[in-house]
């Protein structure tokens, strides 16, 4: 249900760092970032998780990726983080979702410490537990300094399950915690900061 987390997400902030202009890698922060997600029960409880663990780098030919490490799911309830994990995710099989994406970001190497650009119809191909759906969104990129740069989603983007053939995962969630439904549908929102390697 958490397609992508999220993930798409992070992929996607990649696309701004100056790779071509400046002859460096660029690693995602992971203290400093946050990928979380939504999930709506019972039609209207609403209740938000996140990924602890996530990875990412672009290097100097524009190649972008993420990976999220779906055991680090945080909803704030044990029994519920394993049912994530073993129904939905299938952890054993499908450790990691990822994202990629090819960058040309030339246009965003003038940014200065302080400014931000939006770059609009930003594609990405995202995996999860083995299926794969290209996700297009606006991402906010602002400069933290001449070493930092800061991606977020210009709007909450709305991720579901069934692109990933996620919804029988749910739909074991449902029976297991006796619940009269759980939406398909996930909010996911992220802040990305990725630092400049010498």
């Amino acid at each position: 249900m958490l397609k992508n987390t999220v993930n798409f997400l992070f992929a996607a902030a990649l696309v701004f760092l100056p790779l071509k202009a400046i002859a460096s890698d660029w690693q995602l922060d992971n203290d400093s970032s946050r990928l979380s997600f939504g999930s709506i029960k019972k039609t209207s409880v609403g209740e938000s998780h996140y990924f602890s663990n996530l990875k990412g780098s672009v290097n100097v030919a524009g190649k972008a990726q993420i990976q999220v490490e779906l055991s680090s799911v945080q909803t704030g309830i044990d029994i519920r983080d394993e049912r994530l994990k073993e129904h939905v995710f299938k952890i054993a099989s499908w450790p990691q979702a990822t994202l990629a994406m090819d960058v040309d970001i030339t246009s965003l190497t003038a940014l200065k410490p302080g400014e931000m650009m939006v770059l609009e119809d930003v594609d990405t191909n995202v995996s999860i537990a083995g299926a794969n759906s290209e996700i297009t969104s606006s991402i906010v990129v602002t400069r933290l300094s001449s070493t930092r740069i800061m991606v977020q989603p210009d709007f909450i983007v709305m991720l579901d399950a069934e692109d990933f053939n996620l919804e029988a995962g749910v739909e074991v969630l449902r029976e297991l915690a006796d619940l009269s439904s759980v939406a398909t549908i996930v909010p996911v929102s992220y802040r990305f900061v990725f630092e400049r390697l010498n």
